[in-house]
């Protein structure tokens, strides 16, 4: 069977390497972990992974709740423990009294370490700032990352059963649609202008299921992640029948700024 006909045209090369993941611990008949993988990657190996016999897929991520996991693809004969996922749980420490770091200063300074999007899971903020990490970089984050937004700061290694809870609350809208293409739901979502929606796909501010897509006539599908720069993340959680204007009904959960 053809896997990639059955994945959309902007996915084809992820599910090239997870094929390929699949194919090391087939033919080694040993473990194989995977950097880490944004939810719909995740996803696309369990599907790719039921084209092989015998191999099972186990991911983490610091915890249930955790969206971006690495995983190990396995023969039956391997159970993996926690360590064997080779993660760590960095805490950031500032001074909170004088300043304020959100989410967004402690990934741009992360990446201008010059590590990789792969190599770094989730990133919460509460009463404390964390993240987790491949453990193969945690001595070169804590040397390298000293300042975040002008303000020192130091790291250490805290224990998963510290992770912060995620508190993200999602709003249901019910909304309807003329089409799926991308900017009539990205217009919907914003309350902009389709001009507006246009211009935000063009300039790369749209991503959908982590992937930054640039076609307004681009289709949209159930279970959809929408992440709008700006603004903020929408999941379309279910596509209705159409009105009797002929416009499609949709629910979509929105986790805007």
């Amino acid at each position: 069977m053809n896997l990639l006909q059955h994945f959309r045209y902007e996915e084809q090369e992820t599910v090239k390497a997870m094929m390929q993941f699949c194919e090391r611990a087939d033919s080694s008949y040993a473990p194989v972990l995977t950097p880490f993988l944004d939810p719909r990657e995740q996803y696309i190996l369990t599907v790719v992974v039921k084209q092989f016999a015998g191999l099972h897929v186990h991911t983490f991520g610091g915890d249930a709740q955790a969206e971006r996991c690495r995983a190990i693809i396995s023969p039956d004969y391997f159970v993996p423990e926690e360590e064997d996922f080779q993660l760590t749980l960095l805490e950031v420490n500032y001074p909170d009294k004088f300043v304020t770091l959100t989410h967004r200063n402690l990934l741009g300074s992360l990446m201008q370490t010059g590590i990789k999007r792969e190599q770094l899971g989730d990133i919460r903020v509460g009463h404390h700032i964390q993240f987790v990490l491949t453990k193969h970089f945690e001595s070169f984050m804590i040397l390298e990352l000293t300042r975040i937004k002008k303000a020192a700061v130091t790291l250490r290694a805290v224990p998963f059963s510290d992770f912060i809870e995620p508190v993200e609350a999602y709003t249901q809208l019910q909304t309807t649609v003329s089409s799926l293409r991308l900017d009539n739901v990205i217009q919907q979502l914003t309350k902009k202008s389709r001009a507006v929606a246009q211009k935000l796909i063009d300039g790369e501010h749209v991503k959908v299921n982590h992937t930054v897509i640039t076609k307004t006539s681009f289709t949209v599908e159930e279970h959809d992640l929408l992440s709008i720069k700006g603004f903020g993340r929408a999941k379309v959680t279910h596509i209705g029948d159409r009105t009797k204007k002929d416009k499609i009904r949709l629910t979509i959960e929105t986790l805007f700024n």
